[in-house]
């Protein structure tokens, strides 16, 4: 197989997880929404790069159950709580998210060294809080339109002279075209006087909202380099968001809310990928190393509200293969670990107590992204 095509295939497995648009939490309740970007490619093997006048799209789905909970890089289970290194055991009160993400992406090459893209999400989420005694399951959902984003991508060296490497730096914008103030019932611990449970209507958790309510500046690179049958691959983004939080009180029942948690955050994002891959014929395959998360605090703007900053790497294995000039792949993110940094509201108790303290956050144990995609 030449070169060349080999380098298709490789676009089409970056590509198949860069255009799985993702909200909120990619793998839980810190994950980014971001994704890393991706080559755009030629699905009949011809080229990587966009051509002027081209048309990409692309339709990535992409699902997940988290619900493993970590304090700082600490599981809280049964068998850590018996080796001393954690505090409880949450794996019969955990909340689990259901997530799944689908999602249109639009690309135009304005010249063979600059094209534009959009991208759409759309998601639906479910959110479980366990029963405990006689009180049933709690489940909160959430779903619609999702944050929109829409950028711009340049090669810095010419495609027709840098067929073995290249490296493409984009600039783009978060759109607030996601709804952050879906609310549910949420049940309580209060009854009515037949007994029945007391259900609270209030805005859902941040984690399963389709959108932040703030506009961002996305900055991203990607670069390949090819070394015989092999081809090495980078990329990553980072989401700058300037505002500090929404103007949506979490619980408007409450009385004397936490200043530093009364509304939703409207945080940082990162991702980043690195691997390689090669091809067999039509069939493409890659493995890289994935991290993702929310910074404890903004490069640009505050960090006060309702935040849940950490990271998690994951292993992530990938095929695709090309089907009469249809584009077809599937990942697997594996996540190795999972860590839930301090927010504002961590470091303010334990400058009070004097003690180290962090809250904690779910996370998944793998991500199943598959996408489709096609040039014309």
């Amino acid at each position: 197989m030449s070169r060349i095509a080999s380098y298709g295939t490789l676009a089409v497995l970056a590509v198949a997880v860069a255009l799985a648009p993702a909200d909120l939490l990619a793998q839980g309740c810190t994950g980014s929404t971001l994704e890393a970007p991706g080559g755009v490619f030629d699905p009949e093997g011809q080229s990587y790069f966009l051509k002027k006048g081209a048309w990409q799209t692309s339709f990535g789905m992409r699902g997940f159950r988290s619900h493993r909970h970590f304090v700082g890089s600490v599981e809280q289970s049964a068998e850590n709580v018996a080796n001393g290194t954690a505090e409880s055991d949450r794996s019969g009160s955990e909340v689990i998210n259901h997530s799944y993400i689908g999602g249109l992406a639009v690309s135009y090459g304005l010249s063979d060294r600059w094209s534009v893209s959009a991208d759409i999400p759309w998601v639906y989420y479910i959110r479980k809080s366990p029963g405990r005694g006689v009180r049933p399951q709690g489940r909160t959902e959430a779903s619609g339109l999702g944050d929109v984003r829409l950028s711009a991508q340049y090669w810095l060296l010419d495609p027709a002279a840098s067929g073995s490497g290249n490296v493409q730096v984009g600039l783009g914008f978060k759109l607030p075209t996601g709804d952050d103030r879906v609310e549910d019932d949420h049940i309580t611990n209060s009854t009515n006087p037949d007994g029945s449970f007391v259900f609270q209507r209030r805005p859902v958790d941040f984690s399963i909202m389709p959108g932040d309510g703030g506009w961002g500046i996305i900055a991203s690179a990607q670069g390949f380099r090819s070394f015989g049958r092999f081809t090495a691959f980078a990329s990553g983004s980072y989401l700058f968001s300037p505002q500090e939080q929404n103007d949506y009180l979490r619980n408007p029942t409450a009385t004397n809310p936490n200043p530093t948690s009364a509304y939703y955050t409207i945080a940082d994002q990162y991702v980043a990928r690195v691997g390689v891959a090669t091809a067999i014929r039509k069939l493409g395959l890659s493995l890289s190393a994935r991290v993702e998360g929310v910074p404890s605090s903004d490069i640009i703007g505050g960090d006060m509200g309702r935040r849940r900053p950490g990271y998690s790497i994951g292993i992530e294995p990938g095929l695709s293969y090309n089907l009469g000039g249809t584009a077809l792949s599937l990942s697997v993110p594996i996540l190795v670990r999972r860590v839930r940094n301090q927010n504002v509201s961590d470091r303010l108790e334990s400058i009070e107590t004097g003690e180290f303290h962090v809250g904690d956050a779910a996370f998944a144990d793998y991500v199943v992204i598959g996408s489709i995609s096609r040039r014309f």
